[in-house]
């Protein structure tokens, strides 16, 4: 009755003799769905495993291979993949017990279901099959309609996991591409200070999840200004990454091309009018803007609902101090106030987002303002790439191995002379 091709595998494990199985008539047809499945039977009596092989390939099962040893066993999952595995618990070498420890170690049990035959009936070696991993139990002799039933629920099991992991691999695979995307959005190389550019830049965009809210920009205006940007999104992921992406777009097109000189007040007015503008999902971001003169160091800036940047300078260190306007989205109609401030030759200006001084430690501590500001005093006159080097790994530091909260996004602006 065996089909042709059937013995696949079966090297070191011959069919024994027919026994003249017949099926019952239409107790449990045939499974169209499952017959692709590729079954590994272990058993170190032949009689056993020619019994299971007639009784599967009655169920339309023809990818059966068999093992005659859990050494063999073994040996098998590791060269070709199976869809479920009908161990013996007692064999010489290695019993169905050691066999499933091994496969426990490599973490093989998640993805391969594991059913245990044996004659035992004791409750202990169910409980203790059950713990080391085993999908379902089996006795001897072997009930065709329980086998039918327990093979059918363990494939479909196995069926929908592996759906789910490939769906989930899929989902992997575009929030990777999805945040390649994302941090390609972001300049990462900077011009190097000479003639015409009095600027040290340098930034970092550390995201908590796979996409985060977080950004900065930072780009030249033709009339000798340099424009830069730091904003937080009201939340974290995709829906953070799109209105991230929104919300730099706007700022940029609009400081890009302004009618007259760069007034940051103005441009924050006019992209909350346009971000506040079809908000279903009533997300906002907090955003500071300032404008450099390249000639001069004079700095103006708006401030919406952001962190206040730090100046670090020969007297010391002093937040760049404006009143705050609402984050851009909140509520239209909002004015922004512009403030200025001079940057001599040598002062720094240090952007940052929450995700700074809101990290948390494994006590629950916050980094607060205070240890930013203690460790920015020392880092005065330093270039702006030690400056944001010194600030992540200050903060990595005090963190810890608790996990990263939120998105962190840090930029340092260094006026090395006047253009």
């Amino acid at each position: 009755m065996a089909r042709e091709g059937d013995n696949r595998g079966l090297a070191r494990c011959t069919l024994g003799p027919s026994w003249g199985i017949s099926r019952p008539p239409d107790v449990y047809p045939p499974s169209n769905d499952m017959n692709d499945a590729r079954i590994l039977i272990v058993d170190d009596v032949e009689d056993n495993r020619y019994t299971l092989s007639m009784l599967l390939d009655l169920e339309g099962y023809s990818q059966v291979t068999q093992a005659c040893d859990g050494a063999e066993a073994l040996e098998r999952l590791s060269a070709e993949p199976f869809d479920l595995v009908l161990l013996d618990v007692m064999m010489p070498k290695l019993n169905g017990y050691q066999v499933l420890e091994r496969l426990k170690a490599e973490g093989r049990l998640h993805r391969l279901p594991v059913v245990m035959i044996s004659a035992l009936q004791e409750l202990d070696s169910v409980v203790r099959c059950i713990e080391l991993g085993a999908e379902d139990y089996l006795p001897k002799p072997f009930n065709p309609v329980l086998l039918k039933a327990r093979i059918g629920a363990c494939l479909e099991k196995k069926r929908l996991r592996d759906q789910a992991a490939a769906q989930l691999e899929r989902m992997e695979a575009e929030l990777r591409a999805a945040r390649e995307l994302q941090a390609s959005m972001v300049p990462t190389r900077f011009p190097a200070p000479g003639p015409g550019n009095p600027l040290e830049v340098a930034a970092v965009l550390k995201p908590a999840r796979e996409l985060g809210g977080d950004f900065y920009d930072f780009f030249r205006l033709g009339d000798g200004t340099a424009v830069l940007v730091i904003g937080d999104v009201s939340d974290k992921g995709v829906p953070a990454a799109l209105f991230m992406a929104r919300s730099m777009n706007v700022v940029r097109m609009l400081a890009s091309s302004p009618a007259g000189p760069l007034d940051p007040g103005e441009v924050l007015r006019r992209a909350n009018e346009e971000l506040a503008r079809a908000n279903d999902a009533t997300m906002f971001v907090t955003l500071f803007l300032g404008a450099i003169d390249l000639g001069t160091g004079t700095l103006r800036y708006a401030n919406a609902g952001h962190n206040e940047p730090y100046v670090l300078g020969s007297t010391g260190v002093r937040p760049v101090t404006v009143p705050k306007g609402l984050p851009l989205a909140a509520k239209p109609g909002t004015d922004y106030m512009t403030g200025t401030v001079r940057l001599a030759p040598g002062d720094s200006l240090f952007a940052f987002t929450d995700g700074v001084t809101e990290a948390m430690n494994a006590d629950g501590v916050a980094f607060g303002e205070g240890r930013l500001e203690a460790l920015l005093a020392g880092l005065r006159g330093k270039s702006a790439s030690e400056l944001v080097r010194a600030v992540t790994d200050g903060v990595e530091r005090f963190a810890g191995e608790a996990p990263q909260s939120d998105d962190i996004a840090a930029l340092a602006v260094r006026f090395v002379s006047p253009s």
